[in-house]
């Protein structure tokens, strides 16, 4: 799990206990086990009816994701591009499918695959803009899904904190039970709120941060292998690649070729 992820929720946590604890409450007082299901099991309810089931059995990996926090490693991208480009540049286009075997990243080997097999220029890019569009879709459609789950969860608390007021008033002529009766009524509001905030958006902000990286390193990885097609040399396509990247990772083509020397370079899949 993604330590950003963890001492991000561990602070929240502590904030509310502490502050429970300063003004002498017990943390007991915030467990409600009716008011968990409600807006628990509500707003799973109200979120699967607003999508597809498809979409649905897609959510738990996507959550998975997130929780994990990996991201492309753009680095390594551009080190198995300038591989590829040297390849091609010394024996050939077609040598470069004995360099494929060894690359994980499935955009780029279908990029690759398509200019070994002769397709032209146009033809190899919308193969690639297809397949970005594809991805493109799939994770908006998740990504929108915890952020409806984040939107129908404070107000499934508020359904929850109708329902209590009305059985609350309808015990009026037990004045004793008042206090702790709105007390639970507004549970469910909190927990929707803490739900909302605490689970599902953040959920989908780390999503849309992944997402943006992964589109990123895929249109990285068009530029390059178009490059690679048109014969551009290995040391102009690493120093236009190197453009995505942050300063300290340009090292450009040298730097790489000893990389590689080295040792295996970085993959990713994409």
């Amino acid at each position: 799990m993604d330590p950003g992820l963890i001492i991000g929720l561990v602070l929240s946590l502590l904030a509310i206990g502490a502050s429970m604890v300063m003004d002498g409450a017990s943390l007991g007082a915030l467990v409600s086990l009716s008011s968990l299901v409600l807006v628990g099991v509500g707003t799973f309810g109200v979120t699967f009816a607003s999508y597809r089931m498809a979409d649905v059995l897609r959510a738990p990996k996507a959550l998975l994701v997130g929780l994990k926090g990996q991201v492309p490693d753009p680095d390594g991208v551009v080190t198995q591009l300038a591989e590829l480009a040297d390849t091609a540049r010394r024996k050939g286009i077609l040598a470069m499918e004995d360099v494929l075997e060894g690359v994980d990243n499935e955009f780029l080997r279908i990029g690759i695959q398509g200019v070994i097999d002769g397709l032209d220029p146009d033809a190899v890019a919308q193969l690639l803009d297809t397949e970005m569009e594809a991805v493109d879709d799939r994770h908006n459609v998740i990504i929108s899904f915890f952020r409806s789950m984040g939107g129908f969860a404070p107000t499934m608390g508020m359904v929850g904190t109708v329902i209590g007021l009305v059985n609350m008033l309808g015990s009026l002529e037990d004045p004793s039970q008042l206090g702790s009766g709105m007390a639970m009524a507004l549970l469910t509001t909190l927990y929707g709120v803490l739900f909302a905030n605490m689970v599902f958006l953040p959920i989908a902000s780390r999503l849309t941060r992944l997402h943006e990286t992964e589109m990123a390193v895929m249109s990285m990885v068009r530029d390059g292998v178009l490059a690679i097609q048109a014969g551009v040399s290995p040391r102009i396509l690493v120093d236009r690649l190197e453009g995505y990247l942050t300063p300290d990772q340009r090292v450009g083509h040298k730097g790489r070729l000893e990389k590689q020397e080295a040792g295996p370079s970085s993959e990713v899949a994409a």
